[in-house]
């Protein structure tokens, strides 16, 4: 199989960070990309496997030399992926899984067409809601997200899949699907598969 990019964007709390966990632990031809950041790491995070921890002038300069597949400044710090995080994984046959925001999912796609992509959909904006409430974020912050998740559902008809997050479980295994099902598609076999001796 040759390997490709996996896109994975949804609302803040729409829970796509637990569900491409879920699937990473089961299926191990397919790994997160490991992103970089200018923030100090939070207890228990680990430099390398979390995140990549650079200071300014570190992401500064891979921004110059073209190093980033995509990045941002939130707030007072970097966020971004370093194209070396992807390419790698891509080399050792390993589809990379990038958990994105729809912006950053556009960058992606238009460097690796070949890229499969999954939009990630919360019940309702009341339940999300209620999923923003619980990580405990103020109220402002609440609205705010609440209003970006309106935009980025705009966003939707952009991406291969659409995945419903109203049941966990049944969502894990959908997305879970999605991954095999992509793997198996005729054009990302390699010679062997499609050479019968």
């Amino acid at each position: 199989m040759k390997a490709f990019p996996i896109i994975v964007s949804s609302p803040s709390g729409a829970g796509k960070t637990t569900i491409v966990d879920a699937v990473l632990k089961k299926n191990h031809t397919v790994a997160r990309v490991v992103t970089a950041t200018t923030r100090s790491p939070r207890k228990g995070e680990k430099n390398g496997k979390d995140y990549h921890f650079w200071t300014i002038k570190q992401f500064e300069q891979a921004i110059k030399k073209h190093q980033m597949l995509e990045w941002a400044q939130v707030h007072t710090h970097y966020y971004g992926i370093p194209k070396k995080s992807v390419d790698d994984l891509l080399k050792k046959g390993i589809c990379p899984i990038l958990v994105i925001d729809v912006q950053g999912a556009r960058t992606v796609k238009a460097q690796y067409p070949q890229a499969a992509t999954v939009f990630i959909v919360p019940p309702s904006l009341k339940e999300l809601k209620k999923r923003i409430l619980g990580r405990n974020d103020n109220t402002q912050d609440i609205e705010i997200r609440l209003e970006t998740a309106k935009k980025e559902m705009k966003e939707i008809d952009r991406y291969d899949y659409a995945l419903l997050n109203d049941d966990l479980q049944e969502a894990i295994a959908k997305m879970a699907g999605i991954v095999a099902a992509e793997q198996c598609r005729v054009a990302r076999q390699d010679k062997k598969i499609k050479i019968l001796k």
